[in-house]
Parts: C-alpha cells; structure tokens; sequence
C-alpha cells in the first residue's frame, strides 16, 4: 500500500510577491552549503572583501578531483572578516562559519545590472559560468548539491531529460509556487539555459492543477523552447508525495504511456526547481554569483507571513524581525517543511544556499515529538514506496543490532519522503536516520 497525505492549506491570503530583506550588519556564512564537502576559507580575520568575491572553496587537496563543481561560496555583502567561528547550520549539525561585519560599496546590490548576451556561449560556457557563481540545486529539501556535480550524473546518459518542478516538494511552503507566479520569465530563461547545459532531447514541466499554465507560456517563450520537445506533467500539489523524483518519473511514464520503468528515467534525467532556475538566470544573464536567497517565513509566532530575498547568511532573528517580530511564544524552528523539514533551536541560526522556507511556531502549536520504542507495528514498511525496512536499518545504526547487508545497502534506494517518519507512532527520526546511514556509506566508499 501507498501512503500519501492530503494537505488542505488554511491560508486564504497567500503571499504572491517578493519582498526585500533587510540588510544585515553582519552576516555568518557556513563553510558548508552542499551535502558531502565543506569549503576553506581563503581569507583570515581583518581582511577586507567585495560583494560577491569568493571566500571559500572545496580544497583538492582534501577531495582530490571531486572538488571540481563543488559550488564555490561568496561574500554576500562588502566588508571586514571577523574571523571564523563554530555556528549552528539550518540542517542541525554545527560547523565553521565566516563572519564579515558590513563596510564599503555594494557591487550588484542596489544596482542595475546589464543583462549578458548568451546566445553564443557554448555548453561548456554556460556551465562554467553557473558553476562560478556558486549555484546548488536545491530540487530536494533533504539533499543538496552543486549545480555543476548534478550536471555531471547525467552526462554520458542517453536520452536525456530536464525536469523541472514549478511547485514545492512540501505543501506547507511557498517559495518555488510564488516564485513561478513573480519570476516566470526569469525561471523560463533559466530552463532554456539549463536544458542547453545538460544538452537534453525533451524538457518536462510540472506545474500545479491550480495555476494556467498556458496563459502564463506565452508566444515569445515558445519560440524560445520551438527546436526542444517539451512535456506538461498537471500534478495536485497539495498531495504529498507528489513532487518528487520518484512520483514525477510516474506521472511521465503514465502520461506517455511508456514501457520504461521510473528508476531508467530517474537515472537519465536533470531534475531541478524554480529557486534554481532563477539562480541560473542570474548568474548567466545577470552576471551575478549566488549571494542571495528566497525564504518562504511564516508561522503563528510571526505577526506577517513573507517570501523574502534574503542575504546568505543573515540570522533568523533578523529574518523574524523583518516579518513583525513575534506575537507568540517561540515553540519550534522547521526548516524546510513541517513535513520533512529540521528542527533547529537557535535564533542565530544563518540561512544558507538550501534555505528555502523557515517556519517559527509556538508551544501552543507543537504537538509532543518524545520518542519511545520501536513498537514493531510494521507502518513504516507498509508506507514506504521503494519497499525499505526502516525499522530494522534504525536497530542497526542506533542500537548495533545484527542485520543482513542488504538491509544496509537499501539505503541507496531511499527517497527521503519521510513517510516511514511521519508514521511512526513512536516518533522515531526514520528517515533522518537512513540519510546518515547513507552518507556514511558515501563517505566510505569514496
């Protein structure tokens, strides 16, 4: 049996514009903005930086060859290093952070950027060009990695495919829904580049039953995309898991009647978002590194909800304070979606590259999240869609337990859903759990 969750959204009055942020005095910008790799610092304490210089890169000495495409990070704002510093990051670890304090003159910020004309750029360019600003794809909000690194997987595969997600993965955010209403051309733009990039025969787009998507693709955009096929996949958003690489796999084998198994089209495709595609377009079009984010804020602590644009690396207290400050109690921070997000306890936490929604909740709204034992119910198994045992893969990792190695190499198939999670009566972090398995493994093996 297939689970899946029908989220009714209450909210009558959605956001449907971007909103600026304040800026920061100071910034806190992690050394790790992607899964698996965490950056040097190539300056010190006292040194003084420009508005999108790099500041930090993965060391080939530490990762060899697979520090090419790993996304370089850049200061956000103009100033002076303060040093380097142990911080809280938005995904529940603790690592090194750069803080700059805010001095000098803004080279992008505030300024009216010439738009670059890309029509001769080879793949390679255009690659390269995404690559040095620092894009991640942020397609998955359980895993993160550089733009380039992505590109790669799928490089020598045939039959290349571009899917890209116009909603959000969890239902109970808004960034990537108001962004599609608020930067369509720009996110359009960005799937012509990046279909260019991964030099794919079909672009796929999935797109909300909510929104007319063919009002909004007008005549000019489809003589952009006129020598590229293109696929409209219609998806209900508000059913979770339904966004994801797996269920949109589906959804195109269903609609083309195809033979193909959902894993043969998952492994040769380039699955993205529309936070990426605007990234793409600015550091193509615009010339500008990833510096700043969207953050989708919202929560019944808050006294206004907002999609902000955001400087990587600014607290979340700045980013509450920015929204009215609070009306309620602080119970809880989600990161990411109340239905597979991470909670984190700190207010000085910074957003990072994969930031893409925060939610601030009270203790009036947080139901009990106490773990007890495993109660060998058998939902977790029941719920899981690639046919995992979750519970036994926790007995290895939390308590040693004896298990057949193919229970530890399942792993790999997991999707991160977090269905195994949310329906365990006892409350256990199943699917945190299997990530860190995972990446051990990774880890290991490389």
């Amino acid at each position: 049996m297939e689970m899946q969750i029908k989220y009714a959204k209450k909210d009558k009055y959605p956001v449907q514009e971007i909103t600026t942020g304040f800026l920061p005095r100071t910034v806190t910008i992690p050394l790790s903005q992607e899964d698996n790799f965490v950056c040097e610092s190539i300056v010190k304490e006292g040194d003084e930086v420009k508005e999108g210089q790099v500041i930090a890169e993965a060391s080939r000495e530490v990762y060899g060859a697979r520090a090419f495409g790993v996304a370089k990070i850049h200061a956000p704002i103009p100033g002076k290093i303060l040093g380097i510093k142990n911080c809280s990051y938005p995904n529940g670890k603790q690592g090194k952070a750069i803080e700059i304090l805010l001095s000098g003159s803004f080279s992008y910020l505030g300024k009216q950027q010439s738009q670059a004309d890309f029509s001769t750029y080879s793949p390679a360019m255009l690659l390269k060009t995404v690559s040095d600003a620092g894009v991640i794809n942020t397609f998955s909000t359980t895993s993160y990695s550089a733009f380039e690194l992505d590109v790669n997987k799928i490089k020598n595969e045939q039959n290349k495919k571009l899917f890209i997600r116009l909603f959000d993965e969890d239902p109970s955010c808004d960034t990537d829904t108001t962004l599609t209403r608020s930067d369509f051309d720009k996110i359009m733009t960005g799937i012509y580049i990046t279909s260019k990039i991964c030099d794919v025969n079909e672009i796929v787009i999935a797109y909300p039953k909510s929104s007319n998507l063919e009002t909004m693709f007008n005549l000019s955009q489809k003589e952009m995309f006129e020598s590229i096929p293109m696929t409209f996949l219609e998806c209900d958003s508000n059913i979770y898991p339904a966004g994801g690489k797996r269920e949109l796999s589906i959804s195109y084998i269903k609609q083309k009647k195809l033979a193909a198994s959902f894993e043969d089209i998952m492994r040769s495709c380039f699955f993205t978002d529309s936070s990426t595609m605007v990234h793409v377009y600015d550091a193509v079009v615009l010339k500008m590194p990833l510096e700043t984010i969207n953050v989708f804020v919202d929560g019944d602590c808050l006294q206004a909800k907002a999609l902000l644009k955001v400087c990587v690396g600014t607290s979340f207290k700045a980013i509450a304070k920015q929204c009215g400050g609070f009306v309620r109690k602080l119970g809880k921070i989600i990161v990411n979606g109340e239905i597979n997000g991470v909670a984190v306890n700190s207010l000085d936490t910074p957003v990072t590259k994969y930031v893409k929604s925060i939610t601030f909740t009270s203790h009036e709204d947080s139901f009990d999240r106490s773990v007890s034992i495993c109660l060998r119910c058998g939902r977790c198994r029941s719920v899981c869609k690639t046919g995992l045992s979750p519970d036994i893969i926790f007995a290895k990792v939390i308590t040693g337990a004896v298990v057949d190695e193919a229970y530890i190499q399942s792993v790999d198939l997991c999707t991160q859903c977090g269905l195994c999670s949310a329906n365990c009566p006892s409350k256990l972090p199943l699917a945190k759990v299997i990530k860190l398995l995972r990446e051990e493994r990774y880890q290991n093996e490389k």
